[in-house]
């Protein structure tokens, strides 16, 4: 069977789609799970690769910044 041009050109478009997504996946510090991840810092050190669900646990039990309010102003 001949693949038509179009079904070429639709064949390479998936590769490289599937490389670029490959290479976007890295090893979550945390979890250890292969996943999209972002850059982070952890405890103010080196910079790691962290998925989106660490990173949340990561920032909901940060300690608040010096100065920061722990109960919001009365108006």
């Amino acid at each position: 069977m001949h693949a038509s041009m179009t079904e070429l050109d639709e064949l390479q478009e998936m590769r490289e789609n599937i490389r670029r997504s490959l290479e976007a996946l890295e090893l979550c510090w945390s979890c250890q799970r292969v996943c999209e991840c972002e850059q982070d810092l952890v405890d103010d050190a080196a910079p790691v690769w962290l998925c989106r669900e660490c990173r949340e646990k990561l920032h909901a039990n940060a300690p608040p910044e010096p100065g920061a309010l722990l109960w919001p102003s009365p108006r």
